[in-house]
């Protein structure tokens, strides 16, 4: 069991994520306690009234809990297992709204909390909380007989410790842009390892759609073809701040853009030829196409033209992906049809006037031209 949360305020952000049926095969809504009405939009307003008589910003605490993709829990054990992560959180007889979402068969559940504490009018700490996560996951493991995790911070351990997992916000945005973190960071982990000094590398990225820029916090940050930011020592497989900063040696820091700079300058990649630039361009489309795959009662009985929508777009997808050389292969088998087109229509000009008439030809006249309608034979 992995779970993920924090302290947040964004209501409109959450209540539109937490019931998206786009990205979901499946979602339901599981339980409101501690609510005056079983709506979540309401819910969230009352969240944001409760915390507007004390200086708490984020007052709900959302959490996600993912088991792996074949264990399934039943509704009695994700009962325990929300119990579980409730009395760890310390938030034990606060209001919290329960949702289901399943998708491509795996299940998951999120869990959002209202933080302030009616009765003392103040808010629930949210310390440590990656820590009280990871000992509720291992006690909801061995209550669910569930295979457990490696947890990251334990002080004693004879393997090496997990690399850190992406972040909430990195997981939302990916949903947007197509461009999960654990893409970027193979692709950026390859580009390290093919070249050997910090020009090269920063070649390398150029020409994969990625900006190098220097960052607020950190020494060096890259910009993905979306022109979301990365810090760069996130994004390499193996490879601590130190040796980061002995290869990158040779790279003037402050010659390098902001993170501004850089996200303007993605927009200039985005129709490039790399892997991530296709991956944005690719997810606009699936989402575009989405609608037509479902396969329910109401797109089966759509209109015909629907079908050749669908048919337009997933062509237009596959475009989408196409290489440089692809595309040219294209326009050339494009320019070598013209080209049979004219000759054909300049032969029948030559020969007889102008190109013989079909029965579709006939028929149009028949049917929308000013001509005397001919007499049929019997």
């Amino acid at each position: 069991m992995i779970i993920k949360g924090g302290s947040k305020q964004n209501r409109r952000f959450f209540a539109r994520h937490l019931l998206n049926r786009r990205d979901n095969d499946r979602v339901r809504v599981v339980e409101f306690k501690g609510f005056a009405h079983e709506n979540v939009d309401e819910a969230f307003r009352d969240m944001e009234a409760y915390a507007k008589d004390t200086r708490c910003k984020n007052y709900f605490y959302h959490a996600a809990m993912n088991p792996r993709e074949e264990e399934r829990l039943t509704d009695e054990q994700w009962q325990r297992a929300v119990d579980t992560l409730e009395r760890h959180l310390g938030l034990e007889g606060q209001a919290r709204v329960v949702f289901e979402h399943e998708k491509e068969g795996r299940v998951h559940r999120h869990v959002v909390w209202s933080r302030i504490d009616l009765d003392t009018m103040t808010a629930r700490g949210d310390s440590l909380t990656y820590r009280k996560h990871e000992a509720a996951a291992r006690e909801i493991e061995k209550d669910c007989g569930l295979k457990p995790v490696e947890s990251v911070l334990v002080k004693r351990r004879d393997t090496e410790r997990p690399e850190r997992r992406s972040k909430d916000f990195e997981g939302f945005r990916a949903v947007r842009t197509g461009l999960k973190p654990e893409q970027v960071k193979a692709e950026v982990t390859a580009l390290w390892e093919r070249t050997d000094s910090g020009s090269a590398f920063r070649a390398a990225l150029e020409a994969n759609g990625y900006i190098l820029c220097r960052g607020d916090r950190r020494d060096f940050v890259i910009v993905d073809p979306a022109g979301d930011d990365h810090s760069l020592a996130r994004r390499i497989s193996g490879v601590k701040a130190a040796g980061l900063r002995e290869r990158m040696k040779d790279i003037d820091r402050d010659s390098l853009p902001t993170v501004a700079e850089g996200r303007k300058l993605a927009d200039a990649w985005v129709a490039g030829d790399s892997e991530a630039a296709r991956a944005v361009r690719m997810k606009e489309l699936d989402d575009r196409i989405k609608p037509f795959r479902k396969g329910t009662q109401e797109q089966e009985q759509a209109p015909e033209w629907s079908e050749k929508q669908r048919a337009f777009l997933e062509h237009e997808a596959r475009q989408a992906g196409w290489s440089e050389l692809e595309k040219a292969a294209q326009e050339y088998g494009r320019a070598v049809k013209n080209v049979a087109w004219a000759g054909q229509d300049a032969y029948w000009q030559m020969m007889i006037g102008g190109k013989p008439r079909t029965e579709a030809d006939k028929l149009r006249e028949l049917m929308w031209g000013e001509k005397k309608e001919p007499d049929l034979e019997r």
